[in-house]
């Protein structure tokens, strides 16, 4: 499952004084660092640890990082309604075992601060619990009782877990990328780097080279957001400053109460006609989008041996993917929307399965002719949870970018291709 950030007011100034990147042009550096002088005078940190300003190449990602992430303000505005009514009951816990607080944002991106979330994998709950650890952290989980379910009891056994992490690694930041990535490799990946910082570290996957970039920028953004006017709407900016949450839609309202609640037992199987999905669908782990599409040898390498390699998808053949919306709520610029494959089709050598889910980006709408833009960004399989880099553009017809403005985002029907 998946990792965090920092600033200050005068940041600006040290970014004019740090080298120009080599593909970004003086005019280009000067006004990325103008876009942050608000930023206030406290450093940004995660537990303490804070972002290496020094280092250009971690200061440039973080700033695309919190572009991105404040892009997705929409997002960000649920999972603060959301916390506030979680926080409360697992501040007292981490605190109990001497973990900073920082770490209560984890689960913003694991489950999106519902209780109740269950991936594919098998990880359960707030803390997005895998059988097996959850099982070795005394946790009862079996076909009846799964105390992942349990919000006091699951707590408790991340607080035991991140103790864990942190006593064999020895840093916060490094902590956070273990609950990600997982500490034989990232204990392995600190001793053959020892100098270099947790945020500089060359982590082999995107998504974990981005997590603590993305849980830094969460916390940023929900605690801060005066500190970074600029990246955010008025409307997202008026509704992250304000202490009075927004209304929260039923299912909003569900989810909360299933995080408080004290269930043991697991919800309905994912496509059961008892299974309601939210808007959870729609907050997801971002990863590090200048990474380099890797080739299919090169994905091979990384992936076990026992699941098959799939191909890049970056040049599908003719042909069009159709999928089904599964985000809810209001559409906007910007906004991240998770859509499933209906319909098995095999393009240019690649197999598109029913189930599997295409993560994609609102690029534009155009409200005098009433069409929206979409671009997706990957591909996550239902058979192996495996993440795709996707380029895709959503079309009403054939070879013409843009669809109709829907009447509801619920089960809004897509077409995508390759142009």
């Amino acid at each position: 499952m998946t990792n965090r950030l920092l600033l200050a007011a005068g940041l600006g100034c040290l970014f004019c004084k740090l080298p120009v990147l080599a593909q970004s042009s003086t005019n280009s550096l000067a006004r990325n660092a103008d876009a942050i002088t608000t930023l206030l005078s406290e450093p940004v940190d995660f537990c303490g640890e804070s972002l290496p300003v020094d280092q250009p190449a971690v200061t440039h990602r973080w700033r695309r990082m919190l572009s991105r992430q404040a892009a997705l303000a929409s997002s960000l505005v649920v999972l603060k309604r959301r916390a506030q009514a979680v926080f409360p009951l697992i501040e007292p816990i981490l605190k109990q075992y001497r973990i900073p607080s920082d770490f209560k944002y984890l689960p913003l991106l694991e489950s999106a601060v519902t209780n109740r979330a269950v991936s594919r994998r098998g990880a359960a709950g707030f803390w997005q619990l895998m059988p097996h650890t959850a099982q070795s952290l005394g946790l009862r989980v079996s076909g009846r009782t799964d105390e992942r379910f349990n919000l006091q009891k699951a707590t408790h056994a991340a607080c035991r877990y991140i103790r864990q992490l942190y006593q064999q690694l020895g840093s916060w930041m490094l902590t956070a990328s273990a609950y990600n990535a997982g500490p034989s490799y990232i204990q392995q990946l600190s001793r053959q780097h020892p100098d270099t910082h947790p945020m500089a570290l060359p982590y082999r996957a995107a998504e974990t080279k981005a997590y603590l970039y993305q849980a830094v920028a969460v916390k940023e953004l929900i605690t801060r957001p005066e500190a970074y006017r600029d990246h955010l709407s008025n409307q997202h900016f008026a509704m992250l400053t304000s202490q009075i949450p927004a209304t929260l839609s039923l299912i909003e309202q569900q989810a909360i109460l299933a995080s408080l609640a004290s269930q043991e037992t697991a919800p309905p199987a994912l496509g059961s006609p008892a299974f309601v999905t939210d808007s959870t669908l729609a907050v997801v782990l971002l990863t590090d989008e200048e990474d380099e599409v890797p080739a299919p040898s090169t994905v091979a390498e990384h992936i076990p041996s026992t699941v098959t390699a799939h191909p890049a998808v970056d040049a599908i053949g003719p042909g069009r993917l159709a999928t089904r919306s599964l985000s809810e709520g209001p559409l906007s610029e910007g906004q991240l929307c998770v859509f499933q494959v209906i319909q098995p089709l095999t393009l240019n050598g690649w197999t598109f399965a029913v189930g599997d889910l295409i993560h994609a980006h609102v690029e534009l709408i155009n409200t005098t002719s009433g069409q929206v833009f979409l671009r997706t960004d990957r591909l996550i399989t239902a058979q192996t949870q495996e993440t795709i880099p996707l380029r895709m553009i959503a079309t009403g017809e054939p070879h013409h970018p843009g669809v109709p403005l829907p009447p509801r985002l619920d089960g809004w029907g897509l077409n995508w291709e390759v142009l």
